[in-house]
């Protein structure tokens, strides 16, 4: 999944990717962010977050291709 993400990045300059590496479950980030799966995906238009399952953000980047 990251190699299509990445691709992604590249045809659109306006698409930023953040990756968080994830050590422990019960790592302050995992903990800070609410993380219990991965992966996980969450997309941000305009610093607020629209979408936070990783299946809606692969659709909504989908469509806006």
């Amino acid at each position: 999944m990251g190699s299509q993400l990445e691709a992604l990045t590249r045809q659109w300059a306006e698409l930023r990717l953040r990756l968080v590496d994830i050590e422990a479950w019960h790592s302050p980030v995992a903990k800070q962010y609410g993380v219990n799966r991965l992966p996980l995906l969450w997309l941000y238009t305009d610093g607020e977050r629209v979408a936070s399952d990783t299946d809606a953000v692969l659709a909504q980047l989908a469509r806006l291709r």
